[in-house]
Order: C-alpha cells, then structure tokens, then sequence
C-alpha cells in the first residue's frame, strides 16, 4: 500500500503555471505577432511602390485609401456570406413553397367555411324571430287600417 507522500514521489514534476505560460505564447501571442508583422510587412509593400519616399501625394493618398477601405471589406465579407446563404435557401424553399401555400389556403377556405356556417347558425334564431315580428306587424296592420296611418286591403 503506497502512502501519500510516495504518491507525491511518484507523479511527474507537473507545473501548470508554467504549461500555461508556454501554451498562451504558442497558442495567442505567437500568432498575434506573425499576423501583425505580416501586415505591416504588406503596408511597407504598399507605401513603397506609391512613391512615399520620393514625395508623391496622389500615390501615398490611393494606398491610404486603399488601407483605410481593406478593413471595412473584411468586416462585410460574413454579411455578404450571409446574403449568399439567404439566397441559396430562398431557392430551395421557392421549389416546394407552392404545394405548403396550397395547403396553407385549403386549411384557411375551410376554416373561413366553418365559421360562416358557425355564425350563420347562430344568428338563425333571431333572424327567425325578426321575420315572425314583421309578419305580425303586417297583419296587424291588414286588419287595423287606421293604424301607423296606411290604408287596408
């Protein structure tokens, strides 16, 4: 049965904060600086050729734009991905949205059906009594001539 202290002896010389110091240069530092290097490695490439050290403004004013705008196209390249995705999709709903809106209108046609036979049956009772009130005021007044001044038969 080993003790606790030949556990200790038996596990490697571990030291996590030296594992993370060595995993964040690698794995975040290193590659910040070889980008970094790389783009300014690509001004310098841009700014010679434009005449900066000869004194040309017209050239070093189109590579400053150029820099100023080469930012502002990376930062749309995702939301121009993304309105391809869009449109991809809207093709391939386009294919089968006909048979759903179909199906869609059937459904709504026989609920909008049902409902006016729904409500056409629950305004029955009073149209039924609307029209024996009408008859009973035409014949009161068939029989009573005088009444509301009109004539009688």
């Amino acid at each position: 049965m080993q003790t606790s202290r030949s556990l200790e002896q038996s596990k490697p010389n571990i030291d996590p904060q030296r594992i993370h110091h060595r995993q964040r240069f690698w794995q975040i530092i290193f590659p910040v600086l070889i980008v970094s290097v790389a783009l300014v490695a690509g001004i310098v490439y841009l700014l010679l050729p434009a005449g900066a050290p000869a004194g040309d403004v017209a050239g070093l004013a189109q590579t400053a734009t150029v820099i100023l705008v080469l930012p502002l196209l990376f930062m749309l390249l995702p939301l121009l991905a993304i309105t391809i995705a869009v449109i991809v999709l809207l093709g391939r709903i386009a294919g089968w949205l006909p048979n759903v809106s179909e199906n869609v209108f059937a459904f709504s046609e026989r609920m909008r059906h049902a409902i006016q036979k729904g409500t056409s049956s629950a305004v029955a009772p009073l149209f039924f009594i609307q029209q024996r009130n009408a008859e009973l005021q035409q014949l009161i007044r068939s029989i009573h001539p005088k009444s509301k001044g009109q004539g009688g038969l």
